[in-house]
């Protein structure tokens, strides 16, 4: 099935995938329930396409996001990657309704035992649909400031206020939402406390939903709001300990927006398999469109993005198992990095594709628009980019004292895709990592390594002297923008000139927006060094590392950037696979065969799928 041959964690996330495809059918048939066709005409309806949820609520996807220790099938972080994927590059209307499952993992960061067992044998029974509602009409991002009530009275809490705009507002079963329990007298990092609350338990007063927002992607999904008034709940509604809520809250983002690349994966292959369709069969200038080589390398250039976002997934999931206290700054990185990586990407295939990027109707790829506006929200939600960068910039300062002072370890784990992991266990992630990235603390080591290898016949001395050179400029820019992390200390911002008490530099968010780039060109490096005897040759020559490795900014490109012969070598394997069926993929995953009906008809599984 793969080119793994161990029992990895990634050969059953593949597997997993591969069977959630076989579940759904070829999306390009329309007799299925999630097929390209409907999704854009219910996404124009602005409807919630029921027939794709029906179809992934009884492949079990509830399911994996139930740790296994209480019953459930989440094993790995990778699953969830994959299975978002698969879901992700049908409708994104499907992936982000259903993946609102992931916010009963505040539940297993904050929850009693007593709680955990209660809330895992609720999802797994199915129907759970959990909203996150953290945002306020008048405060945003800005969480402190919130003022929704929850007044301790009697053993309860009684509930008031508003949350707006949110996913699923009115169409969820559960709330996970912040409440204010303190007063004027507490400290206000400690006035909110965290509740999951499970709307047919409400004793007294009322739950409402809050109208649909008309939006620029996502027109299906429920983004609206719901609203609580004089709402009286049962304490066990509340994780945690009262005034531990912003702490929560901020632990259980560190890990959905880690998986959020999914979404961005899902979202950057269907996009450029639309693209890439298109200009192979239509014929301009004597010739398929897909050969006039400024197309061709836009093509290659957007496939080399994918296969970096994906080194940069990969090696978060992984990180999240192994150095799981060391996301307050790796999962804004992922997050933001990833969603870089396919929104450029983006922007330039709809240049590549012309007036076409503008037609909305099926038969005119109409599915790209749609996916141009859908996967744009990545960057928006559970944090959007300047909120995730802002995280980033605060820890600076710790991060550079880190710098240079990591325990040498053996790396294998993080980045060899056939070594085993331990449990993930996401209660043990931190708001404050101390500065610690393990993919930066790897450098020095994979440097060494890197100086370890011989030539070999895809691999020759040039390149690999290149990708050496490469690798040691790696770590010059990580020393030179830590540096100017201390100089941007020295000179903070005016915050004087100011009203705001958001005072962050913006010369600290600019190094935290190389640092991203710069964190994903490690994780490729790593993915690469440990895993190039067993990926077959395209990915052990190494050519698409070198073209990664000399962008500077690595989701970044322009007209002329590749090599010409780069540029061949990776559209050809752009193409391999976009015929072949499998993702556009380091690895070999196969998507539903071109017609295939979904699997099993209209039967419920006996089980939930699991990996072969």
């Amino acid at each position: 099935m793969t080119q793994l041959e161990a029992e990895s964690p990634t050969v059953t996330s593949l597997a997993l995938a591969e069977s959630l495809e076989k579940w759904f059918g070829d999306p390009g048939t329309e007799s299925n329930s999630l097929n390209f066709s409907s999704a854009l005409e219910l996404d124009e309806r602005n409807e919630l396409p029921a027939a794709g949820i029906d179809r992934l609520r009884r492949f079990g996807f509830n399911r994996f996001f139930v740790p296994e220790q209480l019953g459930g099938n989440l094993r790995a972080a990778e699953d969830i990657l994959m299975l978002t994927r698969a879901i992700a590059r049908r409708d994104m209307n499907v992936a982000v309704s259903e993946s609102t499952q992931v916010w009963m993992m505040l539940a297993w960061i904050g929850g009693t035992p007593e709680q955990q067992a209660k809330h895992a044998a609720t999802v797994l029974q199915g129907g759970v649909i959990p909203c996150l509602a953290y945002s306020e009409p008048e405060h945003g991002a800005d969480l402190a400031a919130n003022t929704f009530r929850a007044t301790p009275d009697g053993g309860q809490y009684v509930l008031s206020g508003e949350k707006w705009p949110i996913n699923r507002g009115r169409t969820s079963t559960h709330v996970v939402l912040l409440g204010t329990t303190g007063d004027e007298t507490t400290p206000a990092k400690r006035q909110q406390s965290m509740f999951l609350v499970d709307r047919s338990t409400v004793l007294s007063g009322e739950v409402t939903g809050v109208p649909r927002v008309p939006t620029y992607g996502l027109r299906g999904c429920d983004i609206s709001g719901v609203a609580f008034d004089e709402a009286r709940v049962d304490s066990f509604a509340r994780l945690g300990a009262e005034g531990e809520g912003l702490e929560l809250a901020l632990r259980g983002l560190l890990i959905t927006r880690t998986f959020c690349t999914g979404l961005s994966l899902g979202t950057g292959d269907t996009m450029l398999r639309t693209v890439g369709d298109f200009l192979s069969e239509r014929v301009l200038y004597d010739g398929p469109a897909s050969e006039i080589p400024y197309v061709n390398e836009s093509l290659a250039s957007a496939y080399l993005s994918l296969l970096v976002a994906e080194c940069e997934s990969l090696v978060a999931m992984r990180g999240l198992h192994l150095y799981t206290e060391q996301f307050s700054i790796w999962g804004n990185l992922a997050k933001v990095q990833v969603a870089r990586l396919v929104d450029f990407s983006a922007k330039a295939l709809a240049r590549t594709l012309g007036a076409r990027y503008f037609m909305r109707a099926h038969e005119h790829v109409g599915t790209f628009q749609k996916m141009y506006r859908d996967s744009a929200v990545v960057s928006v939600f559970d944090g959007s980019e300047p909120v995730c960068m802002d995280s980033i910039a605060l820890q600076l300062p710790a991060l550079a004292k880190a710098h240079g002072h990591d325990r040498d370890e053996d790396w294998r784990p993080l980045y060899d895709l056939r070594a085993e992991l331990p449990v993930f266990e996401p209660h043990r992630v931190s708001v404050f990592g101390r500065g610690r990235d393990a993919t930066f603390a790897s450098l020095p080591a994979l440097i060494d390594r890197l100086a370890a290898l011989t030539p070999t016949a895809g691999c020759d001395a040039e390149r690999l002297a290149t990708l050496r050179a490469r690798a040691e400029g790696l770590w010059d820019e990580l020393d030179a923008l830590l540096a100017r992390v201390q100089e941007a200390r020295r000179t903070p911002a005016d915050a004087t000139a100011t009203t705001s008490a958001k005072t962050t530099s913006p010369a600290l968010i600019r190094v935290a927006e190389e640092l991203s780039a710069l964190h994903a060109k490690v994780a490729a490096l790593g993915i690469w060094l440990f895993n190039r005897d067993h990926l077959g040759a395209f990915f052990a020559d190494g050519v698409w590392l070198e073209a990664a490795l000399a962008r500077e900014q690595v989701h970044q490109y322009g007209t002329g950037d590749l090599d010409p012969a780069a540029a061949r070598t990776l559209a050809a394997e752009m193409h391999r696979q976009r015929t072949a069926g499998e993702y556009f993929s380091l690895l070999t995953v196969r998507m539903a065969a071109p017609g295939a009906p979904e699997e099993g008809g209209t039967d419920t599984p006996a089980s939930p799928p699991t990996a072969a």
